[in-house]
């Protein structure tokens, strides 16, 4: 008995030392390359090289998506694929309003480039950055239909970072803030607002990494 307890205390303290600097806010995982090119603050203006991503459109209020959009999303990386390939978690999770047609399933806004977060028009779309190396055509296929791999081109975005829990109305109001600094900049964007989280879910809110971000015309 003394033995098996030692041997899950040394698995614990194993499992505890990987996951620290995420249960205190620091580096979580893998992060799609990008550079910094101006910084006022907690705004950021990056550029992205090319990146894919697995994704999922989940017709729910933002709480309940989040939930199966993450839960179907880690299934698929957890093997739940064509080969029963395991992929490797990665940074952030991305989330945006979006909803699918009863028919197609394809992806559309719930309106064009709707200027708030704050919206449950359909639902929201989900997306889990793959790890560098990784693109649509060549990523394992997912074996459930829901999940859909894209590529996302290089491009230039402002982000605004905030701490807390990744939260829908939270979201909004830090979007509201990175919107008025880009009209005093004159800095047009797409409309494409989403948010992202970075930390896993022990990590502890005021240490947590959240983000607004917007593509730059």
């Amino acid at each position: 008995m003394f033995r098996t307890l030692g041997k899950f205390l040394c698995a614990a303290s194993f499992t505890l030392a990987l996951s620290a600097c995420t249960l205190f806010g620091g580096k979580a995982a893998e992060e799609p390359a990008y550079r910094v090119v101006l910084k006022d603050g907690a705004i950021e203006i990056r550029e992205y090289e090319a990146f894919s991503v697995a994704e999922t459109t989940v017709q729910q209020p933002f709480d309940e998506a989040v939930r199966l959009g993450f839960r179907r999303l880690f299934e698929y990386i957890s093997g739940a694929n064509r080969v029963a390939a395991e992929i490797s978690m990665t940074a952030p999770v991305i989330l945006k309003p979006g909803r699918i047609t009863i028919s197609a399933q394809v992806p559309v806004a719930p309106r064009a480039n709707a200027d708030s977060l704050d919206v449950d028009a359909g639902g929201w779309t989900m997306a889990f950055v793959l790890p560098d190396g990784y693109r649509a055509r060549t990523a394992p296929q997912p074996s459930e239909t829901l999940v859909r791999l894209r590529d996302v081109p290089a491009r230039r975005v402002a982000v605004m970072r905030y701490s807390g829990l990744l939260r829908q109305r939270t979201g909004e109001a830090q979007r509201r803030v990175l919107a008025a600094w880009l009209e005093a900049k004159g800095m047009a964007h797409d409309g494409d607002w989403r948010m992202a989280g970075y930390n896993p879910p022990w990590t502890l809110p005021p240490l947590r990494r959240n983000e607004i971000f917007v593509t730059l015309r």
